[in-house]
């Protein structure tokens, strides 16, 4: 069966989050106060933040490997966003980089299993919340970690996976196909 592929952008994809980070702590912000941290991403020169930042374990190349692939339904980007020009920025970075890739630009407030289809399909991101949030709502969730060696499969503690390599959703892929039970197949479709 084939499913749904999801991947954030910040902290998968490109490394904005730890320059970002970096540079709140260098402008003073305080990087514990919610808004702040908001109104910091609403007015960053995003072009230049990516720039900077650079891609994550040659994110962009294991992407178009794993849209080539044909193993999944849809390989797409599902980021969040704090404003207008943020969404704007990274789909012109996503057009150049990626053109036949699909980018789901969605605002902060709103989840990703609210924007997108979670049932059955998978999310890859660096948030934990995100990732369980996903799982309650019927998918498989996928955790990236930068700091990890390799790929950790769900447990009874933990409902999901961990990489920090996006060609191990080759193997995840065939996982799910081999392990997920023939009524969860049948209520996924």
């Amino acid at each position: 069966m084939k499913r749904d592929l999801y991947i954030d952008c910040d902290g998968v994809i490109f490394d904005t989050i730890t320059n970002a980070f970096i540079e709140m702590e260098m402008l003073g912000i305080d990087t514990s106060d919610e808004l702040a941290i908001t109104n910091y991403f609403q007015n960053v020169n995003w072009h230049e933040l990516i720039q900077k930042s650079g891609q994550i374990n040659d994110s962009i190349r294991k992407i178009l490997l794993l849209k080539e692939s044909n193993l999944f339904n849809n390989v797409a980007i599902a980021t969040h966003h704090c404003s207008y020009l943020e969404g704007q920025v990274k789909s012109m970075e996503f057009q150049e980089l990626m053109p036949n890739v699909q980018v789901f630009n969605i605002p902060k407030k709103i989840p990703k299993h609210y924007a997108v289809n979670s049932h059955g399909n998978i999310l890859v991101d660096d948030s934990r919340k995100k990732i369980i949030d996903w799982i309650n709502d019927g998918g498989y969730g996928v955790l990236f970690k930068q700091d990890i060696n390799s790929l950790t499969y769900p447990t009874v503690t933990n409902p999901y996976f961990i990489i920090n390599d996006l060609m191990d959703l080759v193997l995840i892929n065939e996982f799910l196909d081999k392990y997920v039970t023939t009524k969860e197949k049948v209520k996924s479709r």
